[in-house]
């Protein structure tokens, strides 16, 4: 039994705290992108306060759109935080990893990090925007990190294959529609669900989150169904 603690910023953006490590998985963007939230400064200071966000070991982004990734502010993520690495699909930083190839991975003591490009929803930026996910492994446990993924992506069931995914963090699509919801069913069976990518209140202009509420509902082969909606909400999860 292995305990993750997941802490929301924005939209998909989370600290990870898992296998000894804490991780920073698209947590740094301040645009605002019509109908989702942003990394606002007042949300950034909060963040600096936090012990939830102290010290990160690894910042990653699966892509680069603005609702996942800003420059300036990943400029001063790494001022305040030097010692974290950082791992994306495109470069940007000259000491970075660069995450490119079919199947890249990271591997630090005691922590593997599998990367796949993934096909982005909606098509047509699937060519323009290289969209990775990720599986974590620590402790004998796996947590999914889909980013962007399209809907139902076949090549999401290739990269699961046979691993067992005990936290899958998908966005809201996956649990709100019927074809995510058989995919998870079929092809991931995470023992945890987590749906986030989603605006805070302020901010629902297209009433997402009223629409995902119904996505708690069970999905048979997976266990809890949580939603992370809100800054610097923070599950706990065995797993």
């Amino acid at each position: 039994m292995s305990q993750c603690t997941i802490t929301l910023s924005a939209n998909a953006g989370v600290a990870i705290e898992f296998g000894g490590y804490k991780i920073w998985s698209d947590l740094l963007h301040d645009e605002k992108v019509p109908g989702f939230s942003t990394v606002s400064e007042e949300l950034w200071l909060a963040i600096r306060r936090s012990v939830a966000f102290r010290d990160p070991d690894l910042i990653f982004f699966t892509h680069r759109h603005p609702d996942h990734y800003s420059r300036s502010l990943t400029l001063r993520a790494r001022a305040a935080f030097p010692q974290a690495r950082l791992a994306a699909p495109f470069r940007d930083f000259d000491d970075q990893v660069l995450l490119s190839g079919p199947q890249p991975a990271l591997t630090l003591p005691g922590l593997r990090l599998r990367f796949a490009p993934l096909p982005h929803e909606p098509e047509e930026y699937t060519d323009m925007v290289p969209n990775y996910g990720c599986i974590l492994e620590a402790e004998g446990r796996n947590i999914l990190i889909a980013g962007d993924c399209a809907t139902a992506a076949p090549e999401l069931a290739d990269f699961v294959g046979s691993t067992p995914i005990h936290l899958a963090l998908m966005n809201f699509p996956w649990g709100a529609l019927r074809k995510g919801r058989a995919f998870l069913q079929r092809y991931v069976r995470p023992e945890h669900l987590v749906l986030y990518h989603l605006p805070f209140a302020e901010d629902d202009e297209f009433g997402f989150r009223h629409a995902v509420e119904g996505s708690l509902r069970p999905i048979v082969g997976t266990g809890d169904i949580r939603i992370l909606q809100d800054p610097l909400e923070q599950l706990t999860l065995s797993l």
